[in-house]
């Protein structure tokens, strides 16, 4: 009978740890399915108007959310702030920012499973164009918005990793302006383009 009591007792001690590290696995597993990014970024490139070229600097915050489907391929979407030019001010003129605020969707993974991998990001979406004191940007100013990465991610811990990143960013704006003189109407349909190369450092969890 003893030996039947101290059978009994093993069994259910083996039954409730198995159970509890089943569990925890799941948990484990259920958290990772989704993923948080956050980054700031640093731009350089060119802007172009009227067929001619200008360099410019600026900088950009970015925050996604998605779902891990497997190491190679995860689907989110977000939305951020990209300076693409920090504007001036002259005695007798002041030109103001030019901020974008993109809508995207994006898709991500991983190449190798190791604490220290390389990494893939692709955004796709429109990006809108914020007002300013001075706008001369008319109505409904915006464009579609491309933004292909790469880079080194750096896992932390189970839940936590850092990384750098290096790439091509494209922004495309279209808006009409009322250039109207006297009684001649005349509407401006004006086309912009920016492209930047930037370096990216940023947050998941």
């Amino acid at each position: 009978m003893k030996k039947i009591l101290i059978i009994l007792i093993i069994n259910s001690f083996y039954f409730s740890l198995f159970s509890q590290e089943e569990t925890t696995t799941l948990e484990i597993e259920k958290t990772r399915k989704y993923y948080t990014n956050i980054s700031l970024g640093f731009n350089m490139g060119s802007v172009q108007e009227y067929g001619s070229r200008n360099l410019k600097g600026g900088m950009g915050f970015r925050y996604a959310m998605g779902y891990n489907m497997n190491r190679w391929l995860n689907f989110g979407a977000g939305t951020g702030f990209e300076f693409y030019d920090f504007g001036i001010q002259y005695s007798w003129t002041r030109i103001d920012p030019i901020v974008f605020i993109p809508l995207f969707a994006e898709v991500r993974g991983d190449f190798l499973d190791k604490k220290i991998t390389p990494f893939y990001s692709l955004q796709l979406g429109y990006g809108f164009k914020v007002p300013t004191e001075n706008d001369d940007w008319g109505n409904k100013p915006g464009g579609t918005y491309f933004r292909p990465a790469l880079g080194c991610k750096f896992k932390l811990t189970e839940k936590f990793s850092s990384s750098v990143s290096f790439g091509y960013e494209l922004q495309h704006a279209r808006y009409k302006r009322d250039d109207s003189w006297g009684e001649d109407p005349y509407i401006n349909d004006i086309r912009r383009t920016y492209q930047r190369y930037f370096i990216q450092f940023g947050f998941g969890f």
